[in-house]
Parts: structure tokens; C-alpha cells; sequence
């Protein structure tokens, strides 16, 4: 290390009375860069098998492959706009923290152009649209399904990937105007808004995975926008495709991590009174003072995506998100290992770099740069998940995808989906924190 420009920025932050650590800043210029390179890189063009700017996502089933659900251990490729514009989010949060990464735009503006396959109307879809007996229907394109199991997943759109692709063209339309996605209100169709303000979960028998844990009659808003009283709705959860649209076992259900996702973008358009708000934020919040972190999101086995979501939130401006912040805080903090890192339940394998980069993000977004706990803990996160970084044959920057989300509750351990690309550009967004926010070598 050069130690002479060092010395020199704390010799001068002291004649100016400005702390030394605000001057003797880490940089990892280098890393976000080659980072973004390895994204870029590995951005789809069309021709295999993904739309044109979407990101390689692979869903592992870990089932007895007579069971016909994948094949046991063997990973499928999965295009999805869920992931694509989950990836996208992180790299327009990136921009946001330092706008001279200019070579996130392009990436931005490609990944909108793939999503047209995924709209269905106003809202979008988690599959790509395929053909079954001359009748249009959604699915993977490339996992195995045993014949029995095509129709269940038949799914209907649902909030969450509706939620984080609408971010996605919130933060678009933000930049486009040279406005911060905080000063930017988001324009939503009204039929999103009705979508979400009729799929909640008000008078309705629960989902027995929340009624296991007491999340009844929340008010909060449910994964599936669709009615799941529709006469129209195949109950044969073994039908086949072409018999019709379905909710997984019949059933909608609440997801913290989807409500999560909801209220950011609802926070963003300015929706902050309407219906489902409220509820969802008590919900939330309620879910944080209980220490539900782990079982609250069905489709989410892992400690540490829901205050994520949540930091993000109060970044944005959720404002009755605010009584759960030092609890997040200290939850994350309490969580962390001797070594850095942070690690999921065994339950869900222990996922220790996704882990990591969600609750160092969690930490980076709510704590205190200035309070020395937050800042050692900072530190020890930094230099573990750089630890983890590999290396591309063309010497890109990259962290392995480990468990971002699962399927439905009886697969949510067993059927995982992950993404290096959304992986290593959570590890890109902690950097950038690093360098604006931290300042931590």
C-alpha cells in the first residue's frame, strides 16, 4: 500500500478538523467495476433461451426425481422477469449510491426490453407465455415436469414480480428525468393499484402455513393477484395446463418479503393511504417483534431477506416501517459470525455468502457510520464477503449465487432458485455503501 497519499488525507483532515477515517476512505472502484463487467457480460442477448437483457437464474430440485418434480440435484435454467428485474433493482440502487457507474444504464434499459413476454395486462408474470393444446398458458421453459405437474404451475401473476418490475421502471423514469428515486413519484396503472387493494388478506380462511404461525386476518397484501374463489379455478391441483389459470394448492398466502417488496413500490408512486398499507406495515412490523424472520417468508428460507427488504423500505421512505429499525439493527448484528460472515438456518443449507450480502446490506443501509460497533461489524462483513469473491476465466469479479427464493411451502427447502448475477450484484451495492456511505478500509 502506498502509504504516502494516505498519511497526506489524515494530515489534512485534522488540520481541517474533519475526521480522519471520513478522508482515509477504502475504494473498491476497482472490484464494483469488474463487477459490473462480469454482469454485463453475462447479460442474455436472446439466443439462449432467455429473452434479450435478461440474467441466468437455475432452479435445483433436491426431490426423488420419480416424484417428477426436476431431477435430483440437477439445475435447470429458469428466465423469469422476477429475477431479471430483481437483478436490475440492485444495479439502479448501485447507480443511485454513485451515478458515475454510468455503465449500469444501458444494462437498465436492455433488461426493460425483455419483460413484454412476462405482462399479462397491467400486471406481470413470473413465467414466460408457452402454447398447451392450442391454449396459451405460463411455465418454466426448461425445468422438467412430470405430466402431472405442468398445470400446477399454470400460476397467475403475482405481487411480487409485479412489485419489483414496476420499481424497476420507477427507478428507469427516475434517472430518465435526473431525479433521485425518492424525488421521483412513481405512475402506476390503477389496475395494480386494485390488484394489490383486492388481494389481501382480510375475511378468508389462512394459508395453513400462516395460520401455523399466527398470521391470520392481517389485512396485509397476498402473494397471488387473482381470486382464489373463482369458480373458473381448476381444484385439481393435478389438472392439466390448457383446464385453466391456479393458485398453488388453492390457497393464496401472505409473504413478508412479497409485502415487503409491495410497500416499497407503493411507497415510491406516493400510495402511502390506501388499502393495505397500513396493515402490511403493522403486519411487517408485528413479524420483526416476534423474531419471525426465518418462517414469515414462505418463499424466502433465510433469516436475512426480510430486513433487507425492510432497510430498503426505510430508505425509500416507508415511514411506518420506522419502529422496527433499531430492532433490525440489533437482530442483524446479533446474527453475525466471529468471521464476517452471517449464515443461514441448515434448514435451508447454509447459505453463507447470499446470507452475508443481504444482512451487510441490511446493516450498511440502517446503521450509523459514526457509532463504532456498526463500524467494526461494517468491517469484519467487508472483508469476508471479499474474501468469497471469484474470478471469471477472463479475471471478472463474481460471487457464486447461493438460495435466493424457493417454491411453494412444501418445496421451500427442496425447489430453490439462484442467480449469481443477483448475488454478486447485492456484493457490488456493499461495496458502493462502502466508498459513499462507510468509508471503511
Amino acid at each position: 500500500m502506498d502509504w504516502g497519499p494516505r498519511l497526506m488525507r489524515i494530515f489534512l483532515g485534522g488540520l481541517l478538523g474533519i475526521p480522519s477515517w471520513g478522508w482515509a476512505a477504502a475504494n473498491y472502484d476497482r472490484e464494483i467495476r469488474s463487477g459490473l463487467n462480469f454482469i454485463e457480460h453475462y447479460q442474455t442477448h436472446g439466443d439462449e433461451g432467455y429473452e434479450p437483457g435478461q440474467w441466468r437464474a437455475r432452479v435445483t430440485s433436491y426431490v426423488p426425481s420419480a416424484i417428477g418434480v426436476g431431477k435430483m440435484g440437477v439445475p435447470f435454467e429458469d428466465p423469469s422477469a422476477f429475477v431479471t428485474s430483481s437483478v436490475a433493482n440492485v444495479l439502479a440502487e448501485i447507480y443511485s449510491i454513485n451515478s458515475r457507474y454510468q455503465e449500469v444504464l444501458p444494462l437498465l434499459e436492455k433488461a426493460r426490453g425483455g419483460l413484454k413476454p412476462y405482462r399479462w395486462g397491467s400486471l406481470f408474470h413470473f413465467y414466460p407465455p408457452k402454447t398447451f393444446k392450442g391454449v396459451k398458458v405460463r411455465g418454466p421453459r426448461f425445468m422438467y415436469l412430470a405430466r402431472a405437474w405442468q398445470g400446477f404451475a399454470n400460476i397467475p401473476p403475482d405481487a411480487d414480480t409485479t412489485s419489483v418490475t414496476y420499481t424497476l421502471l420507477h427507478y428507469l423514469q427516475s434517472f430518465d428525468q435526473g431525479l433521485s428515486p425518492q424525488e421521483q413519484r412513481s405512475t402506476l396503472p390503477p389496475q395494480v393499484l386494485e390488484a394489490f387493494s383486492t388481494a389481501r388478506d382480510l375475511a378468508r380462511v389462512p394459508h395453513a402455513y400462516n395460520a401455523v404461525q399466527g398470521h391470520i386476518k392481517t389485512g396485509a397484501f397476498l402473494t397471488w393477484l387473482w381470486d382464489e374463489k373463482d369458480p373458473n379455478m381448476p381444484r385439481n391441483i393435478f389438472a392439466l395446463p390448457h383446464r385453466g389459470t391456479r393458485i398453488p394448492f388453492n390457497f393464496n398466502d401472505v409473504d413478508c418479503v412479497v409485502n415487503g417488496n409491495v410497500l416499497k413500490l407503493l411507497t415510491y408512486a406516493g400510495k402511502t393511504t390506501g388499502p393495505g398499507y397500513r396493515a402490511s406495515c403493522n403486519h411487517l412490523n408485528r413479524v420483526v417483534q416476534n423474531k419471525q424472520f426465518y418462517f414469515c417468508g414462505m418463499y424466502y428460507p433465510s433469516y436475512y431477506a426480510l430486513p433487507y427488504v425492510m432497510a430498503e423500505n426505510l430508505h425509500a421512505g416507508t415511514r411506518c416501517l420506522e419502529p422496527s429499525r433499531e430492532r433490525l439493527v440489533n437482530f442483524v448484528i446479533s446474527r453475525q459470525n466471529k468471521d464476517g460472515s452471517w449464515r443461514n438456518s441448515f434448514l435451508a443449507r447454509p447459505d453463507y455468502v447470499q446470507s452475508t450480502v443481504w444482512a451487510l446490506n441490511a446493516l450498511m443501509i440502517l446503521g450509523d457510520p459514526h457509532n463504532d460497533l456498526h463500524r467494526n461489524r461494517v468491517r469484519r462483513g467487508l472483508h469476508f464477503l471479499l474474501s468469497q469473491a471469484q474470478h471469471d476465466p477472463e479475471g471478472r469479479l463474481f460471487w457464486s449465487g447461493q438460495v435466493f427464493f424457493a417454491a411453494t411451502f412444501v418445496a421451500r427447502y427442496p425447489v430453490v432458485w439462484r442467480s449469481t448475477s443477483y448475488t454478486t450484484a447485492l456484493a457490488l451495492k456493499a461495496l458502493a455503501l462502502a466508498d459513499q456511505k462507510w468509508r471503511v478500509p
